[in-house]
C-alpha cells in the first residue's frame, strides 16, 4: 500500500505508448509507421474530468479482449506552454513550463478516461511486479492555436458523451476566445461553483440556452446571445465576499436568484425597477445579523433572502422604523 502511494507522488511519470505515424495518405490507402515511446501525459483545467468510478470500471475494460483500441489523439504541450496554462501530470504534479516530451490528450467521448485508467492500472502492475500495458494507436494531432484545438474537440464531442457544465464552459472559452466564456469558466474554477450559477452573476440572473452553449463549444458566438456585464458580476461577488457571505452561500443558486428578483422589483408608484446598483448598495448595508440569517437559511431560501434585502431597502429609504423591521 505504501509503495503504491509513493508511486502516485512521483513527478512526471511516463506512459508507454505506440505512436501510429500516418504518411502517404490517399483516398485508397495510407502508410502507417509504428514506433514505441515513453511520453509524459499532462492535463489542464480545460481537460475533461474523470470520475474515480470510471477509472475503476475502466481497469476491467482495457484488458477485455473485446475492448476496441480506437485512436487516442494527443497534441504537443507547447500550445499550452505558450498560453501560460498550467499543466499537471497524471499524478497531479504541476509540469514546469517548457518540460520536453509532454503531450496533452485531445479529449474524446471514447478516450478521455483511458489515460488515467491506464496510468492507475500500470501503477498497480508495478507494485505487483506484473507486465505493464502499452497504449496502442496513439496519434499526434497538430494545431496552430488553442482555439483550433478547442474547436476540433468541440465538433467531435458536442453530441457524444458531452461535456459537463464546467468542461463545456472551458472549451467554449478556448474555442471562442470570448471574454464572457473566459470569465465564467475562470470564476467557476476559482469558486468551485456550478457554471449555471456563475453565469447568472454575469448575465443579470439569466442562464444560457443549450443551443448557445453548444455553438460556443464549436467556437461560434451567437449574435447578441446575451447582455452580460463582467464588471457588475465581479462587483456582486466581491461585495458578497466582503460582507462575509460564506462560499457555500455565494455558490448557491438561491442567493443570485433572490438578488435578481429584488433588482427586478418595481416599487409601488415608481417607474423603474430597483436595479442592480441599488441592489449592491442594499447588500453593502445589510447588518451582520441579516448576513447570518441568509447564511443559515435552510428552507424557503429565495423568499427569506428577498425579505432580508427588501426590509433593508425600506430601512434605507426611511420607510420602515425599527419596530416594524423587528
Amino acid at each position: 500500500r505504501g509503495y503504491l502511494e509513493a508511486l502516485k507522488k512521483v513527478e512526471l511519470p511516463t506512459t508507454q505508448v505506440i505512436f501510429w505515424d500516418l504518411t502517404n495518405e490517399t483516398e485508397e490507402q495510407v502508410t502507417i509507421t509504428k514506433r514505441q515511446s515513453e511520453i509524459i501525459i499532462a492535463t489542464s483545467d480545460y481537460s475533461m474530468s474523470v470520475a474515480k468510478t470510471n477509472i475503476e470500471l475502466g481497469k476491467g475494460l482495457i484488458t477485455n479482449d473485446k475492448f476496441e483500441k480506437v485512436p487516442l489523439y494527443v497534441t504537443d504541450a507547447d500550445l499550452f506552454y505558450d498560453a501560460d496554462i498550467t499543466l499537471k501530470d497524471l499524478n497531479g504534479n504541476i509540469v514546469k513550463k517548457g518540460t520536453p516530451n509532454v503531450y496533452v490528450p485531445v479529449d474524446s467521448a471514447n478516450g478521455y478516461w483511458q489515460w488515467a485508467t491506464y496510468h492507475e492500472y500500470n501503477l498497480n502492475a508495478i507494485v505487483k511486479e506484473e507486465q505493464q500495458l502499452v497504449i496502442e494507436n496513439v496519434q499526434v494531432k497538430r494545431f496552430d492555436s488553442l482555439q483550433e484545438f478547442a474547436q476540433y474537440r468541440g465538433v467531435n464531442n458536442v453530441l457524444s458523451r458531452g461535456f459537463n457544465g464546467l468542461e463545456k464552459a472551458g472549451n467554449a472559452a478556448l474555442a471562442t476566445q470570448h471574454e464572457f466564456y473566459t470569465k465564467v469558466f475562470q470564476k467557476a474554477v476559482e469558486l468551485k461553483a456550478n457554471i449555471s450559477v456563475v453565469t447568472k452573476y454575469y448575465n443579470f440572473g439569466k442562464t444560457i440556452k443549450p443551443k448557445v452553449w453548444n455553438s460556443a463549444v464549436l467556437g461560434i458566438v451567437e449574435e447578441n446571445f446575451i447582455e452580460y456585464d463582467l464588471e457588475i458580476g465581479d462587483e456582486i461577488i466581491e461585495t458578497l465576499q466582503n460582507m462575509d457571505f460564506t462560499e457555500k452561500t455565494i455558490k448557491n443558486r438561491y442567493l443570485i436568484d433572490a438578488i435578481t428578483r429584488f433588482a427586478n422589483y418595481k416599487p409601488q408608484g415608481k417607474e423603474k425597477m430597483i436595479g442592480i446598483a441599488e441592489t449592491i448598495s442594499t447588500i453593502k448595508s445589510l447588518s451582520s445579523e441579516s448576513v447570518r440569517i441568509i447564511n443559515m437559511v435552510t428552507s424557503d431560501h429565495i423568499n427569506v433572502i428577498y425579505t432580508e434585502l427588501f426590509t433593508q431597502y425600506l430601512n434605507g429609504k426611511g420607510l420602515l422604523n425599527k419596530e416594524q423591521a423587528a
